[in-house]
């Protein structure tokens, strides 16, 4: 069933990117956006939280369930349904709030939500509690995953998606690379208790930390300033690029030296050719 949706999915005509000259720049290339927008180093950050939370609940609830609860297999695949069906419940409710709320409070109190579920841990939950537990763990981290590719969409130019979404994919999966071997060893060494305190406080500074990153007032257009530029690359003339030519060029998209004059102005900002950093 995945398959046939995935072949089913017609995608959008695709326009030509500029390689960046280096193999080591175009490896980094949709890093460099992704670090450099700040509701996307925020989103790093809840990827982090998402990481703890979902590591405490796949590495160990074999352990809860089998060793501390004393249950079965069958409790076993319950417990990791209960993950799941929250999961599944706030992705198929989220767009439409999101039609009315922005991503940030939403992915904030996902946050909150993972590492409440965490700390409620310290309390030896049995088993019914246990499944409440990671029924709103799941949720929690379906509020911070959910909306993450629209944060993506508008965060870069069209043609940027591909090196950003691979940016996403790379960071977020360093996060799990830290947080899964974390929650083994802290499960053996710590107990079940001190490893559900630990990786909620992870889960708790992350989130603050993404609040912090990631201002509440985060406008699509930023007014910003321009300093003189003449430089090459593939480019069509949009508001960016308004100057003559000799008739050589060819059609856009086309590469050949031009000028920019230094001004300011405010548009849906994103990092890119002509925009390196963030206005302050």
């Amino acid at each position: 069933i995945s398959a046939a949706l995935v072949i089913s999915v017609i995608l959008p005509a695709s326009h030509p990117l500029e390689e960046a000259p280096g193999v080591w720049r175009r490896v980094t290339h949709g890093m460099r956006i992704y670090l450099k927008t700040p509701r996307l180093r925020g989103l790093l950050a809840l990827n982090l939280a998402v990481s703890a939370a979902g590591t405490m609940q796949i590495v160990n609830t074999v352990v809860l369930v089998r060793s501390v609860l004393n249950l079965g297999e069958k409790e076993v695949a319950l417990a990791f349904a209960a993950a799941g069906g929250g999961s599944m419940l706030i992705a198929l409710l989220l767009p439409k709030v999101l039609e009315r709320v922005s991503e940030r409070p939403v992915m904030l109190l996902g946050g909150v939500m993972m590492a409440l579920s965490l700390y409620l841990g310290w309390l030896s939950p049995s088993f019914a509690g246990l499944v409440g537990l990671w029924l709103l763990l799941g949720a929690g981290a379906s509020l911070v995953m959910t909306p993450t590719g629209r944060l993506l969409k508008r965060s870069c130019q069209p043609e940027e998606r591909p090196a950003l979404f691979a940016a996403q994919f790379s960071l977020s999966h360093s996060c799990w690379l830290v947080t899964y071997p974390l929650a083994g060893w802290l499960g053996v060494n710590l107990g079940l208790t001190g490893t559900f305190a630990l990786l909620g406080t992870v889960a708790l500074a992350a989130t603050g930390l993404a609040a912090l990153i990631w201002h509440a007032h985060d406008p699509m257009a930023l007014e910003h300033e321009h300093a003189a530029q003449s430089h090459t690359h593939l480019h069509y003339h949009d508001e960016h690029h308004q100057h003559e030519h000799e008739g050589w060029e060819g059609p856009e998209p086309h590469r050949h030296s031009h000028h920019h004059s230094p001004g300011s102005h405010g548009h849906v900002f994103v990092i890119d050719d002509h925009h390196s950093h963030w206005p302050s």
